[in-house]
């Protein structure tokens, strides 16, 4: 089947995504002992990947990436998590500069994040901010994927939407086909 020939009562959408980052400059990256902790105990406990069941799954830095870690307010986020910091700083929309006006942190990403993570079993309490690879390289910031799902271009996390990235995760109806990667060549 041609990429351009979408299976029965499907159409096929492209998307080009195009992502431009400063990352605070950091040392070589090398695995923290909190990460190396963090897959022998999922390689133990016999993870799988999360959307696939494949075993022997690579560890995602799902909540936040490792190369942003240095970036991030790490006592304001403690306070968040903590019910102590209940207001944020509203952004500017085209410079993401406080504005001086703030809304409630329980309306925010970085809230709900905080409490993905607690009802994974992260411990706010206990964390030092002044070092995040406490938090960074848990298993509470860690999503268990197969390569497939954390670095290949057609459905890896880091070449995809947030969207259709997780449709991924879903049950889906038989015979959908997602990407035109997974029609059987049949010519």
């Amino acid at each position: 089947m041609a990429i351009n020939t979408a299976p029965h009562g499907e159409h096929l959408v492209t998307e080009t995504i195009v992502e431009a980052e400063y990352y605070p400059d950091h040392a070589q990256r090398t695995e923290s002992a909190t990460f190396r902790h963090t897959k022998t105990e999922g390689h133990k406990a016999g993870l799988v990947c999360a959307i696939s069941g494949q075993p022997d799954p690579e560890y995602h830095h799902l909540f936040c990436e490792w190369a942003d870690s240095d970036a991030v307010d790490w006592e304001r986020v403690r306070g968040v998590a903590l019910g102590e910091v209940t207001d944020l700083p509203v952004l500017d929309p085209h410079t993401d500069q406080p504005t001086g006006k703030t809304f409630p942190a329980e309306q925010s990403l970085v809230w709900l994040i905080c409490k993905l993570a607690e009802l994974r079993g992260f411990d706010w309490k206990a964390f030092d901010p002044a070092r995040p690879e406490l938090f960074v390289d848990s298993m509470q910031n860690m999503l268990p994927v197969a390569m497939k799902f954390h670095r290949s271009p057609t459905h890896g996390i880091h070449h995809r939407s947030f969207p259709t990235y997780i449709f991924q995760a879903y049950p889906r109806k038989l015979g959908f086909v997602f990407t035109p990667d997974e029609v059987i060549n049949q010519e």
